[in-house]
């Protein structure tokens, strides 16, 4: 659909809507109607990986009887499908049938609850044909044709990729009216095929009340339990793919940023002036040509940058938020501009993200292990879709999707209707279904989505721009889009514990670790309506098996930069880690005039912090009175005589780093020492790694005092 939803779809009277909603899910459904659904055969259908080629009905039919169904058949589509005694049995050969290697996904069949209120269907279908034209000099002549042919006021909008033509039906038509005039296009002999454009919408609602803390992460009822989940989690770099409208620069976010790409190909679509690059910055989805619909379109969304915010904003850097997964890296992935985005571009999309090839478009040199999807449009999931979805699946790449924005149910829209992936519903401040939220069986999980009235929406990463983009900010957003990246923050933190899970696996493990609905909710009321529950990180990763080493300090790439900074006018010598600091430093807003010596090194990440397993802790930062010169510890002992001296002044904790024992470094960690020198200001302290820079310092008069912490090597 178009790019966000409309504001207008969701009532300002959040409680009569819950009411009406819970009414149709409990009393639209007869007695009888309820009985036979807990009585009545079921099936579960489910797809094999690649690797079964050749042997499909032996093996599915092997793992039919492992799981007690007498047999599996196979439809044309390669889809395997198995019978069950009731919904119960059903939901529970799924999940045993996710378990199993060479199984990319198994969904059982329900029937969704009867719905009291129809949906409008003027939120749900575009007004665009694509003809594909046998000659593209006829556009104009073809569509004035139809135009008389039909009676309807037809608009070329433009000729894109190809010999593709976008018409433009009148406002108000009918998605039956829009079908119909396609089957007139396909009539005529300069027209090879005419489709309904598929257009997805980022589902999101702007929430313009600012809140200073993420209740999301918190230990609320409706809070995910973020801090008790980094505990527990290994430091791992996931790489998550974000596939929405680009990315802007933040510095939330520039150390989480991987190599993306722009997979675009209509050039009015992207507002960028070009198609498919290895460019995948935001350049803004604003529509100043008034040809989109949405309420929310005269303005840019900067989706993209909330939703990556949400998944793994820098943790500990003393500005800012906190992502679900601070270790977590972005593939930034651009598939939706002005307007939205079309489903071609969208699954090529999928498979770039996930490694999969892509014609005329370059490997991804960073496939990712988890796909977000805040985006969903109204209609069924495309062939091209699904074999997209597979092909991500066979990659190993879990699937995370927005359920949808519109207050009814989930399985109308794709690609939260696609099998395997896991569809996620909003959930708010309560712990309840949030007011927009859509729902039914195809929702897989609720996770904190934000909501209107009095309750918060989700503060995240933001780009102050208004059309073009301007300086990084901070807002808060409510949306499917927002509940969407809690669940892809948490699985990669499922996956830093065992990154050999499956998709499946991760997704049993997912609604199994999940919290019940709060008592007297509407989900609570309403089984199933909202999935299986609250999105709870703890139980999440506490539900996989760590796989990692018990002491493990070399086991990953996720690092934060240490930089090297040297004061000119003073002399004196800091670590920065914080990217905020260092711009601030040297554009001089904090005194002095600092510069860059060209020395850096990685420390740990920034969850070992609460991390056991990587014995990693806080490294205090503190300052001399007289002299001004730096001194770094990772002893709680020395950090605590730091602040109890008036000679000293501590800035808090930096950074992360191990203790030395005596004059060691825990294996798999090298030090990093301090030097000291008088000078005309007292004495200069500085903290060095580099063995050749710490020659020359011993030969201009510095002498090394002890280690001051242990980085990995």
């Amino acid at each position: 659909m178009t790019t966000k939803s409309a504001v207008a779809a969701i009532p300002c009277r959040r409680s009569s809507l819950r009411r009406t909603r819970v009414a149709a899910l409990l009393l639209a459904t007869p007695l009888a109607a309820m009985t036979w659904q807990a009585t009545h055969a079921a099936t579960v259908e489910f797809r094999l990986s690649p690797d079964s080629k050749g042997r499909e009905q032996r093996i599915a039919s092997e793992l039919a009887a492992s799981v007690g169904a007498t047999s599996a058949t196979r439809a044309s589509n390669g889809v395997f499908s198995i019978t069950a005694n009731d919904d119960n049995k059903a939901a529970v050969l799924a999940t045993t049938l996710r378990e199993r290697a060479g199984v990319l996904w198994a969904q059982p069949l329900l029937a969704d609850k009867p719905l009291a209120r129809p949906a409008p269907e003027s939120e749900y279908h575009s007004r665009m044909l694509a003809l594909n034209l046998r000659d593209v000099s006829s556009a104009s002549a073809t569509v004035a044709r139809l135009a008389e042919r039909t009676g309807q006021a037809l608009t070329l909008k433009r000729v894109t990729y190809g010999n593709r033509a976008l018409v433009v039906a009148p406002a108000g038509t009918s998605s039956a009216a829009l079908a119909a005039l396609a089957v007139t296009a396909a009539g005529d002999s300069a027209v090879r095929s005419a489709e309904r454009v598929r257009v997805y919408r980022h589902q999101w609602i702007p929430n313009d009340t600012m809140w200073s803390q993420q209740w999301s992460l918190g230990t609320g009822v409706g809070g995910i339990r973020a801090a008790q989940a980094w505990d527990i989690t290994p430091t791992g770099g996931v790489a998550v793919a974000v596939i929405d409208t680009g990315i802007r620069s933040h510095p939330d976010l520039d150390s989480k940023r991987l190599s993306g790409y722009d997979m675009i190909r209509d050039t009015f679509i992207s507002n960028d002036d070009d198609g498919r690059d290895s460019d995948p910055t935001d350049a803004g989805d604003y529509d100043d040509s008034l040809a989109c619909t949405g309420s929310w379109d005269f303005m840019s969304s900067w989706h993209g940058t909330h939703v990556a915010g949400i998944i793994a904003a820098s943790t500990n850097n003393g500005e800012g938020i906190a992502g679900v997964a601070p270790n977590a890296r972005i593939v930034p992935v651009r598939a939706l501009g002005r307007c939205g985005g079309t489903s071609d571009d969208v699954a090529d999309s999928i498979r770039w993200a996930a490694g999969v090839a892509v014609a005329g478009v370059p490997a991804n040199p960073n496939p990712a292990k988890v796909l977000n999807l805040s985006l969903g449009g109204y209609g069924p999931c495309s062939a091209n879709e699904q074999a997209a979805i597979d092909s991500a699946l066979a990659k190993g790449a879990v699937v995370v999707v927005a359920a949808g924005n519109d207050a009814t149910l989930a399985s109308d829209f794709s690609p939260a209707n696609c099998k395997g992936v896991i569809a996620v519903g909003a959930s708010n401040l309560l712990g309840d279904l949030s007011s927009y939220s859509n729902f039914g069986n195809t929702v897989g999980i609720s996770a904190p989505g934000g909501d209107s009235g009095d309750l918060p929406g989700v503060l995240s990463t933001l780009n102050g721009g208004i059309t073009l983009p301007a300086v990084p900010s901070y807002a808060t957003y409510m949306g499917t889009s927002m509940a969407a990246p809690h669940v892809a923050g948490v699985v990669a933190l499922m996956l830093a514990r065992d990154p050999g899970l499956t998709p499946g696996q991760v997704i049993n493990r997912l609604k199994a670790s999940s919290r019940t609905f709060p008592s007297g909710s509407d989900c609570a009321a309403a089984v199933g309506a909202c999935g299986s529950g609250l999105l709870d990180a703890f139980n999440a990763a506490a539900s996989v098996t760590n796989t990692r080493p018990a002491i493990d300090l070399t086991g990953t790439a996720a690092r934060t930069r240490l930089v090297e900074v040297a004061d000119a006018v003073s002399g004196r010598y800091a670590l920065i880690a914080d990217p905020v600091e260092l711009t601030q430093m040297l554009a001089g807003q904090r005194g002095g005039a600092w510069t860059r010596t060209g020395y850096a090194i990685d420390t740990f990440s920034d969850t070992a912090q609460f991390n056991v397993i990587s014995l990693a802790q806080p490294v205090c930062r503190a300052r001399l009175a007289v002299g001004r010169a730096f001194s770094y510890s990772a002893s709680v002992e020395e950090c605590k005589a730091f602040a109890a001296n008036l000679g000293w002044a501590v800035d808090g904790m930096t950074f992360l780093a191990t203790l030395p024992t005596g004059p060691v470094c825990p294996v798999g960690s090298g030090p990093v020492y301090e030097f000291v020198r008088p000078d005309a200001l007292g004495y200069n302290l500085r903290t060095m790694w580099d063995a050749v820079e710490a020659s020359r310092m011993v030969e201009a008069g510095w002498t090394q005092s002890r280690i001051a912490f242990c980085v990995p090597q």
